[in-house]
């Protein structure tokens, strides 16, 4: 279930946001490639990288999994 709201939320994040997933990825050091292994559920970020696109994007962790519907922090 996480897995699957996550993919979808930080998905919206982005694109309400503005930015191509390399502008992303330019931003927070996070790889290109694991961004859209976000974006497609082939991947889970770990807390630390979790903490980083909750920051970037200004939502709270708890909307990015699923536990809250608003997202803002």
């Amino acid at each position: 279930m996480y897995a699957e709201v996550f993919a979808s939320r930080i998905k919206k994040a982005r694109a309400e946001t503005g930015f191509t997933q390399r502008e992303v990825a330019k931003e927070t050091g996070i790889p290109l490639s694991t961004i859209a292994k976000y974006e497609t559920e082939r991947l889970q970020p770990d807390l630390e990288k979790l903490g980083i696109l909750a920051e970037f994007y200004g939502v709270s962790i708890d909307w990015l999994l699923g536990l809250k519907s608003n997202q803002k922090i």
